[in-house]
């Protein structure tokens, strides 16, 4: 049995980047997606921490307020492993920049963390912050949503297709094309022998709640893309193939991208690139009439 010390090695994606390593690569990390976003708010129309619950974080920031109402619109969920502060709704904005260039809206969502809430609390939160970007596009004008969340983002997008999605009025279900599972975890039960639960304070049941991976994904016409680094830590990357099959074997529709010679940071930093490959993907997604 793997101690405490070696399981927080294995779930931390910090340990397992291609350079710098451990706290020194998490704070590049967010002085990078700080200077980006701060760049793209000054430069893209938006508007800004827009509310959606009593939590000092539970807010929306809308990209290409400019745009027609029928355009594709873009909608992000941070990661952070639901507990690290400096990880925001506002310095993902970054992400903004080339999708406005190629006509797609772009929605960032913030959340209240663990332990601030429990982690279910988080996640009939964020339901509730998607309730609310619905009202703030004209849904009978898109052309389509498609979501997108990275490390911890990933497993609430993916946790939205759980017992949510199937509850939205059948037009607005039929709204959301594409969901791109970003280097996430979808199995929380082996977080319980580390110390990333100290903060999240999961037992067995709600471990086992929490995760995607354990549960049925309701049928949807959304296509899922699960997405993994080459230089992530080794269970995220044993968790992004095996949620990909888990989805095929629900009769889903899904695709699997392994993203060579990228780590769990880079691989999201890399779409302020213009050239980068998996933000053509995600665009060339979005711009596709389905």
């Amino acid at each position: 049995m793997s101690s405490k010390s070696e399981l927080d090695v294995l779930f931390s994606p910090s340990q397992w980047c291609k350079g710098t390593r451990g706290s020194q690569r998490s704070e590049q990390h967010v002085k990078c997606i700080e200077q980006y976003s701060e760049t793209v708010r000054e430069t893209i129309p938006c508007k800004l921490n827009i509310p959606y619950g009593p939590g000092k974080r539970e807010l929306i920031d809308v990209f290409g307020t400019d745009l027609p109402e029928d355009c594709p619109v873009f909608v992000h969920f941070h990661g952070g492993y639901w507990q690290v502060p400096s990880i925001r709704h506002d310095n993902n904005s970054f992400i903004a920049k080339n999708l406005h260039a190629s006509g797609i809206k772009s929605i960032f969502i913030g959340y209240e963390l663990c332990p601030n809430v429990t982690l279910l609390e988080l996640l009939e939160n964020t339901q509730k912050a998607l309730i609310k970007c619905l009202t703030l596009i004209n849904t009978s004008e898109i052309s389509g949503i498609y979501l997108s969340g990275h490390s911890a983002g990933a497993q609430i997008v993916a946790a939205l297709f759980e017992d949510f999605i199937d509850t939205l009025p059948e037009h607005q279900q039929l709204l959301f094309k594409s969901a791109f599972l970003i280097t996430g975890l979808y199995d929380l039960e082996p977080l319980l022998g580390t110390t990333y639960n100290d903060l999240l304070g999961l037992d067995g049941d709600s471990a086992v709640r929490a995760s995607p991976l354990r549960r049925n994904l309701k049928r949807t016409n959304c296509e899922l893309v699960v997405i993994v680094a080459e230089y992530d830590s080794p269970k995220f990357v044993e968790q992004g193939q095996e949620m990909y099959e888990h989805i095929k074997s629900l009769g889903l529709r899904c695709e699997y991208v392994f993203q060579e010679n990228s780590d769990h940071y880079e691989i999201i930093e890399g779409l302020y690139d213009s050239e980068n490959e998996l933000l053509k993907r995600i665009i060339n997604t979005c711009l596709i009439k389905k």
